[in-house]
């Protein structure tokens, strides 16, 4: 993703381009002075071991259909995973689970290489890293990508799905979501998510590390509770029953929903939106640091990026593989197309260091409050109905009741 602060460096692309030249120069002098020397051999490709195990740490519905499949039938290694609600469940588990290849959002690689935690990636290891685009290449926690892959993107904004009977008006503004009066609306049960857009609504950064912004922010979600009818990973469930038009929703769920329900649409908040991208990564602690890195490569393959994509509706990061994109994978990127030039339009979530455990406490007030809001509304009497009044009898005509 564009995300975590990976933008284009005029640097790199000027490097490119000298390289390039050099390149075509040497290419002119060599024909006009007709060298006969033979070019040195390429480097042969990394020995994998096989016949082992990769332990992945990942995420529901991460992979597409053929992903572990063709890594596993093209090494001869086997691909066992794990699944993680969170960043942050997936690094409180680090300590008591043994992992390989960890998928983290940038302000978790950030937090994670601080504590060096992540092996250094040996660039002949993954050749494929020349797939990933120049938006990408250089977050400011891992310049250059020495330590991991970028594997997918995307941002947080509104899925709306307009009721079938009457008029709802497309959400443009976060009080869509949070301010105290309004329809029924869900929240994603994400800490830096949710605390991260209530945050774009006060003007404040989701990366602030103030104790009054995150005050402001938990008064901001508390007083909108009552409007909350679930705090939810995916609200999809809740938009198809036509308990709610509007959620909070991930780009890559909501476009996942839009292709069952054309009705469906992903919009963008005026306030702004958080750009994630989630990278790949070995840990010093792996036992197959050798397979982890030829998994690295495979992910960024273009037929196994395209396929992942395709399958899943997540916009993956390899020039190759977004050629092979099918119509409905292209309309994902016109999202982030939408956002380049329009840097404060979104925020890269950074690892806010000890002021995690403030993000924290805070997210735990509201997840209580919530509850509180849950009980408070099972304790209301159920709502009484009315029963329509009785005809009254036709004048001059004795009226005999059907019942």
């Amino acid at each position: 993703m564009l995300k975590q602060g990976v933008m284009t460096e005029t640097s790199v692309q000027a490097l490119g381009s000298v390289r390039s030249n050099l390149g075509r120069l040497g290419l002119a002098l060599s024909l006009l002075l007709g060298c006969e020397k033979s070019q040195p051999p390429m480097p042969k490709s990394p020995v994998i071991p096989s016949g082992q195990t990769l332990r992945v740490a990942t995420y529901s519905e991460y992979f597409g259909l053929r992903t572990l499949p063709t890594f596993e039938s093209k090494t001869g290694n086997r691909v066992e995973s794990e699944v993680f609600q969170s960043n942050e469940s997936l690094l409180a588990h680090l300590g008591s689970r043994s992992f390989d290849v960890v998928f983290l959002s940038g302000y978790a690689v950030e937090h994670m290489l601080a504590s060096g935690r992540l092996q250094k990636m040996p660039r002949e290891r993954v050749p494929n890293l020349a797939q990933v685009p120049l938006d990408f290449r250089n977050p400011p926690y891992d310049p250059g990508l020495e330590h991991c892959v970028p594997y997918i993107w995307w941002v947080i904004g509104f899925a709306f799905l307009p009721p079938k009977s009457g008029h709802t008006s497309e959400p443009s503004s976060l009080d869509a979501l949070f301010a105290k009066d309004g329809p029924e609306v869900a929240w994603l049960d994400d800490m830096r998510a949710t605390l991260g857009m209530a945050l774009r609504r006060l003007g404040r950064s989701p990366n602030t590390r103030d104790a009054t912004d995150l005050a402001a922010a938990r008064e901001l979600l508390l007083a909108a509770l009552p409007r909350v009818v679930d705090i939810v990973d995916d609200p999809a469930e809740l938009l198809q029953s036509g308990r709610i038009s509007v959620s909070m929703g991930w780009s890559n769920d909501t476009f996942s929903l839009a292709r069952k329900d054309p009705r469906v649409r992903f919009l963008l908040p005026k306030e702004g939106t958080l750009l994630y991208v989630d990278f790949a990564c070995v840990l010093q602690t792996a036992k197959q640091p050798e397979v982890g890195f030829a998994f690295l490569d495979h992910l960024l393959e273009p037929t196994i990026s395209a396929e992942i994509a395709n399958t899943r509706m997540i916009p993956t990061v390899s020039e190759g593989g977004r050629k092979m994109l099918d119509a409905e994978a292209h309309w994902m990127w016109g999202t982030l197309e939408s956002l380049r030039g329009h840097s404060g339009r979104y925020e890269p979530l950074r690892d806010v260091g000890d002021a995690t455990l403030l993000y924290e406490k805070t997210w735990a007030e509201v997840k209580a409050g919530f509850a509180k809001e849950k009980a408070r509304r099972a304790a209301l009497p159920p709502p009484t109905v009315e029963k329509p009044p009785a005809p009254k009898p036709i004048k001059g005509k004795k009226w005999v009741s059907p019942f």
